[in-house]
């Protein structure tokens, strides 16, 4: 119960602030040379593939494309890294740890 009100409580903070607009994605992340595992484009065209990252290939602080930015939103913009998971061989990343908790709950709705 008490895991479920977190969850819930972030899941609130990440639709009130939206992707990009947290204070830790504010700061100035280092560069890191890693790619995605297929090309980014501009186009609003909402992909797992576009989000997925090699694993270990990302950390804190880096920049990489959100997956529940791109998929809710079709944002391919690369933004600093506050959260990762690895998940089905794949790293993916996150601008804030609600949106995390938000692909954790339900994976299958971001990762086909």
């Amino acid at each position: 119960m008490k895991s479920t009100l977190v969850l819930m409580t972030l899941l609130v903070a990440a639709s009130l602030t939206g992707c990009g607009n947290s204070p830790e994605t504010q700061s100035s992340p280092t560069n890191s040379s890693s790619t995605p595992t297929t090309a980014t484009t501009s186009s609003p065209a909402a992909s797992s593939e576009v989000a997925a990252y090699a694993v270990g290939s990302k950390k804190k602080g880096d920049k990489g494309v959100c997956i529940v930015c791109n998929v809710r939103e079709g944002t391919t913009e690369e933004e600093a890294v506050v959260e990762l998971l690895d998940y089905k061989g794949k790293t993916y990343v996150f601008c804030n740890e609600a949106e995390k908790a938000e692909f954790i709950s339900e994976p299958g709705k971001f990762v086909k």
